[in-house]
């Protein structure tokens, strides 16, 4: 690397410009035509110029293709995510909350639930990521962080600043902030060296952080260590500071720490231990277990922590029937409780009595009281969070992670997901451009990836969650290129009952969006469409109203075509159905994928490792078959890419790009392939691969059908999961890629998400400078509010002194007007007009009659004091019949 800056150096001295480094690729020669040279590529991400990029929470190294017409691509939003790994945390004065995602904190109003700041050490150095594993919050909007890298740190959570930063020497996996001193922590940490058959691998210690930068005192850290366990699984401290408490298994560490003598107490238990709660006031220690009871014990006074042999006090509470997860208290009298029911229990303890909150949605994992005793924070296990009013139990705010991100979670601790796979990958929705992918069992999760924000959630299959049946799983979603269709694929697996085999049943769904409520309510309910299950399902493009197909492949050899239907009435009343059309098989092979071309009129379905062209209308016979080689393994994926000629076929080793004019094959990608997303409008295509199988290190390429070099190239070290192109969204919430306004560059118009095995979703666009940014002013603009504005926002300003001519919108549209009025009154439709006193002017003056040209003579005839002589005979001209006529459409005009 050296020698090549130094040879660079040089070159630059002697005023020439650099060379681009040659990069040797294994090349296989294919049959092309010969004005392209097609290579089958071993690395195309190493054949590009790299620049490191280092952002937060995920590492990447972008590479763009060096051209002037390319804006430089960079890291816009990271959004996803679990959300639950621990309990929230509440600032000092109950305004906001902060949660921990992987290596970044995020900071959200209390009230709505709007995210105020993300913050992150990693997004200005190049320090590798290190996940953090507590919260704590300081006073005056002050965030301690403790990571996995040994550090501790000190942020201004109201403009992300970085503090200060101490080296606790280890990596601390629970801590609890000291009540009776201010940056003062307790901590269970990992022992660095342990001797072969060490039993005691964690130590607790009582860590003090003093000292900031520019400060008097300098910045060290004082730890002094408290006792030794086997294993630590959760940590709580008295509000006084005096007692620490950790659990294990079937033990629980108390240790009273009030004096230089720290005198350690260890109890065992019948059942195993879930969690543990100090009471704030009363000598009391909850203790929860996995039968459901909440045990008391009045072990934390004065003679406990002088006698060693006293026997425990202890009293039982016991409402839930499964493992208690969480325990809390709220002042004095009120305990707070929550497990595998989903409902908050609320333990009156001076009156002995029980509050509920019922049907939460999943089980809860974490309960935090605000400081002010005004809200509740419940963690839930599907990824969400919900602020709960103490007062009148109402919701104040709701907070919801990407499903996935909860899946990942479990996939990391289970490592069994069989009965909940995820298949459906990232499908954009047309309309709204928000991803769509599997969530829940049996549903949609709908989510905004640039607010990272919970949408909407569609239920597909219902099911008792109550129980022990099987649970339904969504294996594949497709929209209509409007978005007023919805085709799914769910599945039920029956378990093997009685020596019975399980037996898997799909079902092929059609939703029809309902305008009105902006839901898809069922149309169709097609029972096991394919034997043993479908493999895939595609619409073809919308050109014509209630002329759509949908084609499904099955595991039965066999591909159908689907056609929608009007069977009842017209109108708001007409109904439909969808039916059979088709029905096709190709030499006994099984179908795996279909797509169709953008204008409808091809079909092509993947038969093993060929690519098979149909006639939509038809579906008799093949008109045409793509094979790459004898050897071509079986396809997983085929679709047309965009309006061009070209066709993508890829299987779990390849990508091949097929150009329909000359029937060859333009490019070959020879990679392990994990994902590949085709934009259904730009000739784009997103690959996700590997650069050796079995890498965590995968390489994702944004590339044209017409060349195998990317356009952009990103490098992944945690791998990823899919991929997917979304357009650009204006201000006004639409999509400009046909805009007069775009750029050449169709990656200016689009977004390229990335979803990591984790759950995190990484959003790459156009780097667009600040300067050249546009942003509308409010200077000398009145702050109306009112329920229009609220409904319809703002209305645009427009110059005054601005000509009417000078809009295109206007032009286009007295084009249409002026070819209308020669035959009658106005016929163009109201939605593509401007306002009427834009168009009043142009309008009159069609109306008018043109006006002959006067001669020099008569002008100088005119101005003269000499009387002419006026036929009285002659009639008046047209236009001035009209006067009265367009005088009162005038006033028409000025009352609208």
């Amino acid at each position: 690397m050296a020698g090549k800056a130094d040879t660079a150096r040089k070159t630059k001295k002697a005023g020439k410009e650099p060379k681009e480094p040659k990069v040797k690729t294994k090349e296989k020669t294919i049959k092309r035509p010969a004005h392209l040279q097609i290579t089958k590529l071993a690395s195309v991400a190493g054949s590009l110029p790299t620049a490191g990029l280092t952002t937060p929470i995920v590492e990447a190294t972008i590479s763009t293709q060096p051209t002037e017409t390319h804006l430089p691509i960079s890291l816009k939003v990271v959004s996803g995510g679990q959300l639950t790994t621990g309990p929230i945390v509440f600032s000092s004065d109950s305004s906001q909350f902060y949660l921990a995602k992987d290596n970044s904190v995020s900071a959200y109003n209390v009230q709505n639930g709007e995210m105020l700041q993300n913050f992150s050490v990693h997004r200005d150095s190049g320090l590798q990521r290190a996940a953090i594993k507590k919260i704590v919050a300081a006073e005056d909007h002050r965030v301690y962080t403790f990571s996995a890298d040994h550090k501790a740190r000190l942020w201004d959570a109201r403009t992300g600043d970085l503090v200060c930063v101490w080296d606790i020497g280890a990596c601390a996996d629970f801590v609890e902030a000291d009540p009776s001193k201010s940056g003062r922590f307790f901590c269970a940490m990992r022992r660095k060296r342990q001797r072969a058959g060490a039993q005691k691998k964690y130590v607790v210690c009582r860590v003090e952080l003093k000292g900031e930068p520019n400060g008097v005192e300098p910045v060290h850290v004082e730890r002094q260590e408290l006792f030794r366990a086997s294993n630590v699984a959760g940590l709580s401290v008295r509000a006084d500071g005096q007692w620490v408490a950790a659990f294990a298994k079937f033990r629980v560490h108390v240790a009273f720490v009030g004096d230089a003598n720290v005198k350690c107490h260890v109890w065992g238990m019948e059942e195993r231990v879930s969690a543990i709660a100090f009471h704030p006031r009363e000598p009391v220690l909850a203790v929860g277990d996995w039968r459901g009871r909440i045990v008391f014990w009045f072990c934390v006074d004065e003679h406990a922590a002088s006698s060693e042999d006293r026997p425990i006090v202890r009293s039982t509470h016991h409402w839930h029937a499964h493992r208690v997860n969480a325990i809390a208290f709220s002042g004095d009298s009120l305990m707070l409780s929550g497990g595998e029911e989903g409902v908050l229990v609320l333990w009156q303890l001076d009156t002995e009595t029980r509050d509920y909150l019922p049907r939460l949605g999943s089980d809860i994992v974490g309960i935090s009281p605000s400081p002010d005793h005004m809200r509740y924070a419940i963690t839930l296990r599907d990824n969400t969070i919900r602020i709960v009013s103490a007062v009148d139990r109402s919701l104040v705010s709701l907070l919801q992670g990407l499903k996935f991100a909860e899946r990942a979670g479990r996939a990391r601790g289970a490592r069994e997901l069989d009965s909940d796979p995820f298949t459906t990958g990232l499908v954009v929705h047309p309309a709204t451009h928000a991803l769509v992918l599997n969530g829940e069992p049996g549903r949609l999760q709908v989510f905004n990836h640039a607010n990272d924000r919970h949408l909407a959630s569609i239920e597909v299959a219902a099911y008792n969650r109550v129980g022990s049946g099987s649970q339904p799983h969504v294996d594949l979603v497709q929209f209509s290129s409007d978005g007023a269709w919805m085709a799914t694929i769910d599945s039920r697996r029956t378990d093997a009952t009685n020596g019975l085999m399980s037996v898997t049943t799909s079902y092929l769904k059609f939703w029809r969006l309902d305008p009105t409520s902006q839901t898809y309510t069922l149309v169709t309910r097609i029972d096991a469409p394919h034997a043993g299950g479908v493999h895939s399902i595609s619409f073809q493009p919308c050109h014509r109203r209630n002329a759509l197909l949908c084609v499904s492949t099955g595991r039965d050899r066999l591909f159908r075509v689907w056609e929608l239907q009007s069977v009842l009435g017209a109108g708001p009343n007409e109904r439909f159905v969808w039916a059979c059309r088709a029905t096709c098989g190709y030499r006994n092979v099984q179908p795996t994928a279909a797509a169709f071309s953008s204008d409808g009129s091809t079909l092509a379905v993947a038969f093993g490792g060929a690519v098979t062209l149909w006639d939509p209308a038809v579906c008799a016979r093949p008109v045409g078959v793509l094979v790459a080689s004898a050897d071509t393994p079986q396809l997983k994926g085929v679709a047309f890419v965009g309006a061009s000629s070209f066709v993508a076929a890829w299987s779990d080793e390849r990508l091949d790009v097929w150009n329909m004019l000359t029937g060859s094959v333009w490019w070959t990608l020879a990679m392990p392939i994990q994902s590949v997303y085709v934009h259904p409008r730009s000739s784009l295509l997103a690959v996700a691969a590997y650069q050796v199988p079995g890498s965590s290190t995968a390489s994702v390429m944004v590339l044209s059908p017409s060349s195998p070099t990317p356009l952009l190239a990103i490098q992944h070290p945690s791998g990823v999961e899919a991929v997917a192109l979304v357009p650009t969204a204006t201000k006004l919430g639409r999509s400009h890629p046909n805009s007069e306004h775009a750029k050449p560059d169709p990656l200016d118009s689009n977004t390229l998400v990335v979803l990591t095995p984790s759950g995190l979703i990484s959003v790459y666009g156009a780097h667009v400078d600040s300067k050249n940014k546009v942003v509308p002013s409010v200077q000398g603009r009145r702050m109306e509010s009112s329920a229009f504005k609220d409904i319809f926002g703002m209305q645009k300003p427009v110059a005054a002194e601005a000509p009417i001519l000078a809009n295109a919108q206007v032009r286009a549209t007295m084009r249409l007007v002026r070819s209308a009025v020669q035959s009658s009154y106005v016929n163009a439709p109201f939605h593509v007009l401007p306002p009427v006193k834009s168009l009043y002017t142009q309008f009159v003056t069609a109306q008018l009659l043109p006006v002959a040209d006067v001669s020099a003579e008569s002008e100088d005839a005119a101005t003269s004091d000499v009387e002419m002589d006026v036929d009285e005979s002659q009639p008046e001209p047209v236009w001035a019949e009209s006067i009265d006529f367009f005088a009162s459409m005038r006033r028409g005009f000025k009352a609208n």
